[in-house]
């Protein structure tokens, strides 16, 4: 009986051997296909970013919908653009009668470059400019909506005067706007996603998070600004916040003074800070002085990430003479491109209307889709990008 024994035993851990490599090959092979199913959406993707370092296929819409943008800023021809519930891409352009027939040119060519359809599907004549309007289809489906306006010269009547130079002005001060994306840390090479929108932008790193050194280090060699994204206690009690994390309503100096340190040894060129969650906090008076004390003897800048409406953290900074500034537009609190896309021309108004503004968003796939999309649409609209430590008041 005991050579059968053995040899059940031996069946057994064999069955229990197979029975391990194929649950754990069907694991790997769930976690591979799940990490390229996020690559080939555009998500981020250690595997296949990283380790293996594929490159993203881009689709043919969205090559061209980034030359045409590019194609606009070089003629200086003014335009804006959106993109509807469907995914449709509508683009309005303006331009004076000459400009018209070479761009007209140009966009059928790169229509052709991508293997799309251009259809022209609507002539309007008016008295002062013809409306054309544009279909492009990629791949049998409708992808961008182009209207495009032809400005006709206006001849003026026989005899008639020609209209004197205006007054010279002088020109009101370029109104500055700037972006700071939270939650760095939390991935590896966000940073070199921020680099590649090729603006000014600040970078908020958390400094507990696993990538935090790392991305700062980038993040300073990629010419970016850092700033410390320092967590404060927030009003929902069912957040966890570890007391040698978070600045808490309670926090004691000395504990205030340890993570403020620590933060500083983990972000090393930070010049300032701003509050991850903290709307307990930044709502409560003596707490929040005794927190900005000590940003102040830090030698640190404060902006106030307006978490909550009744924060008194940006006011009484401003009373202890701290450099400071407060949020005004957050870009992804519904998370989507057409979200963002249109909190970025919310910023450039308030920017228009206050000389400078403030918005701060997260690495979203859709988030850096939006700002990436709307760069060349900002360098038209006579605003400046900026660190956010140039809107400091």
């Amino acid at each position: 009986m005991k050579p059968k024994r053995k040899t059940l035993k031996k069946s057994n851990h064999k069955t229990a051997a197979i029975s391990f490599f194929l649950f754990g090959a069907i694991a790997l092979a769930a976690v591979f296909t799940l990490e390229f199913l996020d690559y080939r959406s555009g998500k981020y993707s250690f595997i296949f970013s990283k380790l293996i370092r594929l490159q993203q296929k881009i689709p043919a819409a969205e090559k061209f919908n980034r030359e045409l943008t590019e194609m606009l800023t070089r003629r200086k021809a003014p335009f804006d653009f959106f993109k509807d519930r469907e995914g449709v891409i509508h683009f309005k352009i303006e331009l004076p009668e000459p400009l018209y027939p070479p761009l007209s040119k140009d966009l059928r060519w790169l229509v052709e470059k991508y293997r799309g359809l251009y259809r022209l599907s609507e002539v309007q004549g008016m008295k002062e400019q013809v409306i054309y309007l544009v279909q492009v289809i990629f791949e049998k489906r409708l992808t961008h909506v182009i209207l495009i306006s032809k400005r006709l010269a206006v001849q003026p009547w026989p005899g008639e005067a020609p209209a004197a130079p205006p007054a010279r002005i002088r020109p009101p001060k370029t109104p500055r706007l700037a972006f700071i994306i939270d939650d760095i840390g939390y991935a590896d090479l966000i940073s070199d996603q921020l680099r590649e929108l090729g603006i000014p932008l600040t970078a908020a790193i958390i400094p507990a998070a696993p990538y935090a050194r790392s991305e700062a280090q980038r993040i300073h060699e990629y010419g970016l600004e850092a700033i410390i994204h320092m967590p404060m206690q927030p009003k929902d009690p069912a957040n966890h916040h570890p007391r040698d994390q978070f600045v808490l309503i309670d926090s004691s100096a000395n504990e205030i003074t340890a993570l403020l340190q620590n933060a500083q040894a983990v972000v090393p060129y930070a010049k300032g800070l701003n509050n991850h969650m903290g709307s307990l906090l930044t709502s409560n008076p003596q707490a929040m002085r005794r927190v900005l004390e000590l940003v102040k003897r830090a030698g640190l800048f404060f902006v106030d990430s307006k978490t909550t409406f009744t924060t008194v953290a940006h006011a009484l900074a401003r009373e202890m003479k701290i450099k400071t500034f407060m949020r005004d537009v957050f870009l992804d609190d519904e998370q989507s491109y057409e979200y963002s896309s249109r909190q970025i021309r919310r910023l450039v108004e308030l920017a228009r209307q206050n000389s400078r503004a403030l918005a701060i968003g997260h690495p979203f796939p859709s988030t850096l889709a939006a700002l990436r999309d709307a760069v060349p649409w900002l360098k038209q609209q006579k605003v400046e990008v900026v660190f956010a430590s140039a809107l400091l008041e």
